[in-house]
């Protein structure tokens, strides 16, 4: 019991110290600008050594990103590819929850981060391809998934072009979800898609004559 609770101190005082670092560095960037920041001026603001900022992060842009995202929880992942709820999108987002951090604190660097992030395009750069990973993650799921739903004379490539288009959305539905905080429950960010794509792409229907006409934008 004891070495379990010296190893969650451990952990929670290891959880703080990166937290004090990148909270430094994204405040510092904001205030002078991202080449003006040097790995020194971050130790002094959250109050670490060199040593110890490189224990953590192996450079400064590594620090302003903060932590990498992570892997989906391959139990989830096969609950997912097994599922029948027609609502694939609602589901897919409580699949990625795990990769959206819950810390309040965390939380509050999002918004900070993309704004750097955005007028940086080495650091846009830089993120893409931290995101990489998941991207093809998600659209290999995404295509199983869907694959075993499709219409029959839908062909294994349509459907591998779907589920990649899907998933370039994921990285800007995270981020939302993120900026949202708690009031982001994947049904409703799920529902507000929904609306947004239908306004975007009318559902179209198909009179008894065959006709092809488009339903007016739900509200």
């Amino acid at each position: 019991m004891a070495g379990g609770s010296e190893q969650g101190l451990r952990q929670r005082k290891q959880a703080a110290t990166a937290l004090a670092i990148e909270r430094s560095a994204v405040a510092l960037v904001l205030e002078h600008g991202l080449d003006a920041v040097t790995v020194d001026m971050i130790c002094a603001a959250s109050g670490v050594s060199q040593r110890t900022f490189f224990n953590y992060y192996r450079t400064k842009d590594a620090a302003i990103l903060g932590a990498a995202p992570g892997k989906l929880d391959e139990r989830q992942v096969r609950e997912f590819l097994v599922s029948d709820s027609p609502d694939m999108l609602e589901e897919l987002l409580g699949l990625l929850a795990s990769l959206v951090p819950v810390n309040a604190d965390t939380r509050e660097l999002v918004a900070p981060r993309m704004r750097i992030i955005s007028e940086s395009p080495a650091l846009m750069q830089k993120e893409m391809e931290r995101l990489s990973g998941v991207h093809e993650e998600v659209a290999e799921v995404l295509y199983l998934r869907m694959r075993r739903a499709a219409p029959a004379d839908e062909s294994a490539e349509d459907t591998r072009r779907q589920s990649a288009l899907v998933a370039h959305l994921v990285p800007g539905i995270l981020r939302f979800s993120l900026e949202q905080g708690d009031g982001a429950a994947p049904g409703a960010i799920s529902g507000l898609l929904a609306r947004a794509l239908t306004r975007l792409v009318p559902v179209r229907l198909t009179d008894r004559s065959g006709t092809e006409t488009q339903a007016p934008p739900r509200l």
